[in-house]
């Protein structure tokens, strides 16, 4: 009996949902979707390496995709499955510690600097500090000048750290920018969490240790596309099967691990 058949046994079921990797000349295209391979791999899930569409095509409903924003959005978009913009929820803005508003990429010129902005759409531009107007990447200025954008004051942080949530529980937490041994305060992150109304089902709320030792929401991102930064491989692959299932309207074949 091999061990993904000897898996599905033990744990009681057959499980049909099987997880599509994104890849190149045959491995994982990056370290998320290496991580996913790993985790799915471990729980018994079949994994099957994609490169075009054809193989994508034969995935079915209750398959959990793994790429990069262009793939996702490419898969929701089939589905016609329209995902919110988290961002700053409103019931936890409070942990913010900064002013935030909303203008038009057109207006941004004339916006107090420095400054940190993204895009209210999730996920369509990496957020950035701007000391000037000179410093807009690439990326911001292909984009329409009527494109809604969230800035902020900005904040100098001494460390940031993702705590990545599923079914409103904390999976873990990384350090992805700064210094690891500058931490932020547990007892804050876990208070936000369970004041968060707006939680889906696979998440990350990512926090900051300010220059002056207040430890603040940086932002929530949603749980598809999500860097895993270094999370146990099992916890993130049932973080992404989580949201994945949430938002096609099917059933986490992982909810009970």
């Amino acid at each position: 009996m091999n061990k993904r058949r000897f898996l599905k046994i033990l744990f009681g079921k057959v499980i049909n949902m099987r997880a599509f990797i994104h890849a190149f000349a045959g491995e994982p295209w990056n370290e998320e979707c290496r991580a996913a391979k790993n985790g799915f791999s471990q729980l018994g899930i079949e994994c099957i390496l994609f490169s075009s569409n054809e193989e994508l095509d034969q995935r079915k409903p209750e398959d959990v995709v793994v790429g990069g924003m262009l793939i996702m959005s490419h898969v929701l978009n089939e589905r016609n499955i329209i995902t919110d913009n988290y961002n700053y929820p409103d019931s936890i803005k409070g942990y913010c510690g900064r002013k935030i508003w909303t203008i038009r990429l057109s207006e941004l010129e004339k916006q107090p600097f420095p400054i940190f902005i993204k895009p209210v759409e999730e996920k369509r531009a990496k957020g950035i500090v701007l000391h000037n107007i000179g410093d807009l990447s690439d990326e911001y200025q292909q984009l329409s000048p009527e494109t809604e954008i969230l800035c902020s004051e900005a904040l100098v942080f001494q460390s940031e750290w993702r705590c990545f949530v599923r079914y409103n529980e904390i999976l873990g937490i990384r350090c992805y920018a700064g210094d690891s041994s500058k931490t932020c305060d547990m007892s804050i992150i876990t208070k936000a969490v369970q004041e968060c109304n707006e939680l889906p089902a696979g998440c990350s709320l990512d926090f900051g240790l300010t220059d002056d030792g207040r430890t603040v929401l940086i932002e929530m991102n949603d749980g598809f596309a999500l860097g895993c930064y270094g999370l146990n491989d099992e916890l993130y692959a049932k973080l992404l099967s989580a949201r994945w299932a949430e938002l096609n309207g099917t059933i986490d074949a992982l909810a009970d691990r």
